[in-house]
């Protein structure tokens, strides 16, 4: 077996960052999940049960659930990441990766979003401050999108993510990075690591293309909520393993793990959005009210009568119609004329 990876090594558009594998839209935890298709967790993997949510108004709730909501892991090409321990495991099992290759043709694609339909800026240090798992939810600073200032085991790593007003990310990043250190101050050293990261998300009734399966973000799978999308990954690159061992077809697999849910996400996300500030509010005392965190996140992920009622609507209101960059087929996104409107920010304080 050979993989081709377009970089000089693996995760090399990553910075060391702290990022979440989710564990609520399944009822099987994540461990039990790696472990069913073939992953050994020899990389940095940290279950948590807890975290701070920050309204507009700058009050923090801290919810909490009887098991974790989501296991932190690190991206990039530095030993104890994601990337590193994956890479570990498939040299382990004979396969051949060539780095600095691009190749036409391949029975998995997997490079990547084509285009943005999230943007998120972050940066990543060392550091000795307490740990912290705080979430900022206002949609002024952050347009669809929320910040987010995660520190564990020594690694802090500070995001604004966003859905709407991609021009402006530097500028929507400046200023979440400026309201959360008026929270909890914090100093960033000079060594401290930027990089940006896209969300691909659409439609479709086929992944594939010529023979080729597409998994990942190169086929749009990603939970259109928060923007997570490592579990889908690992899902669909599980999928399309087992298409060509067992002769199966692709679009049949990953259309009955995955279509459902992504259809649910987007139901999820006009919800996001539509509620402004105030539903945002209310989103986080609900999740702090609720005995645990965890049921009270899985239940938004239940497919109800009522999403799949509304799902054909909002993809009617919020269909984009004409050529766009996303892979592999005809499919459904989002038009650009339905982001957000967003007020012109103040000056960074």
């Amino acid at each position: 077996m050979e993989v081709h990876e377009a970089k000089p090594d693996v995760g090399y558009r990553f910075i060391g960052d702290l990022q979440i594998i989710e564990s609520a839209s399944e009822k099987e935890p994540v461990p039990a999940f790696l472990e069913r298709i073939g992953i050994e967790p020899n990389f940095y993997f940290r279950g948590v049960d807890w975290s701070t949510f920050y309204d507009h108004r700058g009050n923090g709730r801290v919810v909490r659930s009887g098991k974790p909501y989501g296991w932190f892991i690190r991206r990039g090409p530095e030993e104890g990441s994601l990337d590193r321990g994956l890479l570990a495991q498939a040299k382990a099992l004979g396969v051949n990766v060539v780095f600095n290759s691009r190749i036409q043709e391949a029975d998995i694609i997997a490079t990547g979003p084509a285009t943005p339909d999230g943007l998120a800026r972050e940066m990543t240090w060392k550091t000795d401050e307490p740990e912290r798992i705080d979430v900022f939810f206002n949609h002024e600073l952050s347009p669809g999108g929320y910040s987010y200032m995660f520190i564990l085991d020594g690694i802090a790593t500070f995001g604004c993510a966003i859905v709407a007003d991609f021009k402006k990310i530097d500028e929507y990043y400046e200023h979440s990075l400026a309201a959360a250190q008026r929270m909890h101050p914090f100093a960033m050293p000079a060594e401290s690591r930027t990089g940006y990261s896209y969300m691909n998300f659409h439609l479709k009734q086929a992944a594939t293309r010529d023979g080729a399966r597409f998994v990942g973000e190169a086929a749009g799978f990603q939970d259109y909520l928060f923007g997570l999308g490592i579990r889908y990954a690992l899902t669909s690159g599980h999928l399309a393993a087992r298409s060509i061992l067992e002769n199966r077809d692709f679009d049949e697999l990953w259309r009955e793990q995955l279509g459902p849910k992504q259809e649910t996400s987007l139901v999820n996300r006009f919800l996001y959005e539509s509620g402004g500030n105030v539903g945002l509010s209310m989103f986080v005392r609900q999740a702090s009210r609720a005995r645990d965190f965890h049921r009270y996140l899985s239940g938004w992920h239940q497919g109800r009568w009522w999403k799949r009622l509304l799902a054909p609507i909002v993809r009617r209101v919020w269909r984009h119609d004409g050529r766009c960059m996303h892979k592999p087929g005809a499919h459904w996104c989002r038009s650009r004329d339905t982001e957000m409107k967003v007020p012109p920010l103040g000056p960074v304080v």
